[in-house]
């Protein structure tokens, strides 16, 4: 690794190698430049830094491959805002929602001019806003070619997408710009919008799947205004989207353009049936032109001793049907794939020009690409080679090492079951038992050539059937620290491993035992999982055990409690309460005089007078506790009795007066007499009087040692009455017995009924009249008593 800078940001230079990309990322400061020299990383970089740039030194991401050093994981996941990743070749995140590429809550990142092939995904941004995707290539992903997940005011312009099962998905994400990117040959859909995507603005993309998913949302556009301008299939004005099929039958393969703008005469409406239209969609003369090209290119060899003849390949996208090569020693080819021989000592810089049958062209140049070195005695060739393993049950994995002496450049492998191999180190799987002879011949660039043979190199035995994983327990339930031996019964397991299920470390082998814990206080319930293996996969069988916690041990109570009130008399209740700790179940009270009670609060009323010791005992699973107090009871004494009254003057038969006992020596029993006929019994009574005048108010207190008695007189008031009545029934028919009732207020103490249709009179509460003839007749009740009378009058239709 090499920094070269000026204050806290560095252009920070490293080499091939592994997680060397991940500790550069580490040691970098916000500024920093990360450069990659060609060749091959392994690596998974995680970047929560900001302002970071990491990029290839030759801008070609052809000669600077980043592969993931595990599948399970993204090679790159941004994490902060303002990174850039530059001119990479990304592959290897294959595993379940992995990317080349995953921008995970970022702003303002750009990526530009990557190849992310053959990876789950290919760049995700997800929660990420304000970013710039472009210039890249995503291909041969499975699952998606870029995907937007809950991500705003993205730009996503001038990208290639094709060959992965999805190509460009936008889900739950609102006001992107989609513009210049080349969609085609995805295999699932060629583009994505779900109905929760708002505000999105698709124009100048060239779309040709044979599916495309487009829902709803709202206020997504998918053109702009016709402006002047070179569209991507070469019209000469930008507006909608060339919206293709593989089979020729796309919308702008088969529309008409008879004013010859470059621009369907009918907008191209209910796109793959949502509710938008492409108003100005895109259409050339005949099928479609080509895609403009992307050169690159790559080559067998980059280095050797001179004279040193190199095969260079065309690896460009975009149809390139012309090549221009430079191979900067002075010559030059046309050929798709030449070969060339360096004579001379030095570096050189490659570059190929790539052009399309439209005209459109695109140079790639790598400097110092091809480093040529004198010339070298070359020793005698000398065939070699050895494996790491000989041999097995099949299917057997053989990796070949060569060791040939005289720096041989082409090798020749034969692996003795009819196939072979033509690689340095290949790596070859035997699939059938049996000895196999294996032969290499190796040559060199002097033109030398040297065979050896290994006669039943390699032997392998009787296919192995996968395995059956079966394990049995000592015990499958108890109570913790429970220790459990476990034996596997497997068949067919070259090895074996433990997952117990409680967050401990897998173990391996058989038997093996393991102790659970349980710190709670109810049972809880593991799954232990055995994984059997052996050369042909793997198998798995689980189990459960049950560990019980320590069962609580109870704790002898500390028996307390308390008496209210704490002294009294003969006629006092005392309540006696338990406060004892530690949980008892039971109580069993003795209150000194012979009486007994259970329970946690007990009352109880001593009958003589004297000091008395009361005994609680308390019980649990633990045993029992006894402890005592003592209560002082005095005798009885004869009540002293006396009241007061409320309102004291100014009521009347309306109001309700309260009476409130005061009297001594606590009395418990009272009883009340009004004067007007009413009683009552209570410390407290009311009484609502039913009659006017001077009344005599009587209260007798007792308690167990007698009764005394006190009296006072209340003036009462009358209240004019109320006349009111009803009668019954309502519907009135001559003949008909009617029952009339005053309902009147204020106590009257007469009524006086008239009834109108015959003159009849009556002075009870309530009354019967029999009407003899129909029509409306008045009756009229007054109520009087001391205070006066009221009258009230109704009029009775009868029928």
């Amino acid at each position: 690794m090499s920094i070269s800078g000026i204050g806290t940001a560095a252009e920070i230079s490293i080499q091939p190698g592994t997680s060397v990309i991940q500790t550069a990322v580490n040691n970098a400061v916000s500024g920093d430049v990360i450069i990659l020299k060609p060749g091959t990383y392994y690596d998974n970089v995680k970047i929560t830094k900001g302002n970071l740039t990491i990029k290839s030194y030759s801008g070609n991401p052809e000669d600077t491959i980043i592969k993931a050093k595990i599948s399970t994981a993204d090679v790159f996941r941004l994490q902060a805002d303002s990174i850039k990743i530059n001119g990479l070749k990304i592959s290897g995140a294959t595993a379940t929602r992995c990317s080349a590429i995953n921008l995970s809550s970022c702003r303002y990142c750009a990526i530009e001019n990557n190849k992310l092939l053959n990876n789950l995904r290919g760049i995700n941004l997800l929660y990420s806003h304000w970013n710039m995707i472009s210039k890249n290539t995503a291909a041969s992903n499975t699952e998606y070619g870029i995907v937007l997940g809950n991500a705003t005011a993205n730009t996503i312009s001038g990208n290639t997408v094709s060959s992965n099962a999805r190509g460009i998905h936008i889900g739950n994400s609102d006001s992107n710009t989609l513009s210049s990117n080349t969609v085609r040959d995805n295999s699932v859909y060629g583009f994505y919008v779900c109905g929760k995507s708002d505000k999105n603005t698709i124009y100048n993309n060239y779309f040709s799947n044979t599916n495309m998913t487009i829902k709803n949302g709202l206020y997504n556009a998918y053109n702009t205004p016709k402006t002047a301008g070179t569209n991507i299939v070469g019209g000469p004005y930008i507006g909608g989207n060339y919206w293709a099929k593989p089979d020729g039958t796309g919308f702008s393969q088969t529309a008409v353009d008879n004013d010859g703008d470059g621009i369907s005469d009918s907008a191209y409406t209910n796109i793959t049936g949502s509710v938008y239209s492409d108003l100005l969609p895109l259409v050339t003369s005949g099928s479609p032109g080509p895609i403009p090209p992307v050169a690159s290119f790559s080559s067998n060899v980059t280095s050797g001793n001179k004279p040193l003849t190199i095969a260079f390949t065309d690896t460009s996208t975009g149809s390139p049907a012309t090549w221009s090569w430079n191979f900067g020693d002075g010559t030059s080819a046309t050929t798709k794939n030449p070969v060339h021989t360096y004579s001379g000592a030095g570096s050189y810089t490659v570059a190929l020009t790539a052009t399309n049958t439209a005209g459109s062209s695109n140079t790639t140049t790598k400097s110092n690409y091809i480093t040529v070195t004198e010339s070298t005695p070359i020793p005698k060739l000398v065939a070699d080679f050895s494996g790491n393993i000989t041999s097995g049950n099949a299917p057997l994995n053989v990796a070949f090492t060569d060791k040939s002496t005289g720096s041989p450049n082409s090798w020749k492998w034969s692996f003795g079951d009819g196939t072979s191999a033509t690689t340095k180190n290949p790596v070859h799987t035997y699939s059938g038992a049996g000895s196999y002879t294996v032969t290499l011949t190796a040559n060199n660039t002097a033109g030398s050539s040297n065979t050896t043979t290994k006669s039943a190199y390699i032997k392998v035995g009787t296919v192995t059937p996968k395995p059956v994983a079966s394990f049995s327990s000592n015990a499958t339930s108890g109570i913790a620290p429970l220790t459990v031996l476990f034996t596997s019964t497997s068949t067919n397991a070259a090895s074996v491993s433990w997952n117990f299920g409680d967050g401990t470390p897998v173990v391996t082998g058989t038997p093996v035992s393991h102790t659970f814990t349980n710190t709670g206080t109810s049972a809880k319930t593991v799954t232990v999982t055995l994984t059997a293996t052996n050369l042909n996969g793997t198998s798995t069988k689980t189990g459960t055990i049950t560990v019980n916690p320590q069962p609580v041990l109870p704790v002898l109570p500390v028996a307390s409690f308390t008496i209210s009130p704490t002294t009294g008399v003969t006629a006092t209740t005392f309540t006696f309460t338990d406060t004892s700790t530690n949980t008892p179940t039971t109580w069993t009270w003795k209150f000194g005089d012979g009486g007994t009670g259970s329970g946690k609060t007990v009352t109880h009323k001593y009958t003589t007078a004297g000091a008395r010791t009361v005994t609680l005992t308390v019980t649990n699973g633990a045993g029992s506790v006894t402890t005592t107090k003592s209560v002082t009871v005095s005798a009885a004494k004869l009540p002293v009795a006396s009241f007061t009254v409320s309102p004291t003057s100014g009521g009347t038969t309306a109001t309700t007066h309260t009476f409130t006992d005061t009297s001594t020596n606590s009395p418990n029993t009272w009883n009340w007499k009004f004067g007007d006929g009413g009683t009552g019994s209570g410390k407290t009574v009311t009484h609502k009087f039913t009659k006017a005048g001077t009344l005599t108010v009587t209260m007798t207190a007792g308690n167990t040692a007698g009764s005394s008695t006190a009296t006072k007189s209340i003036s009462v008031a009358a209240v004019k009455p109320v006349a009111s009545f009803s009668y019954s029934p309502t519907t009135v028919k001559k003949g008909t017995t009617i029952t009339f009732t005053s309902t009147s207020t204020n106590i009257p103490t007469t009524v006086k009924w008239t009834f109108a249709d015959n003159g009849a009179t009556a002075s009870t509460k309530t009354t019967t009249h029999v009407f003899s003839k129909t029509g409306s007749f008045r009756v009229t009740l007054v109520a009087s008593n001391g205070a006066g009378s009221s009258t009230l009058y109704k009029t009775i239709t009868v029928s």
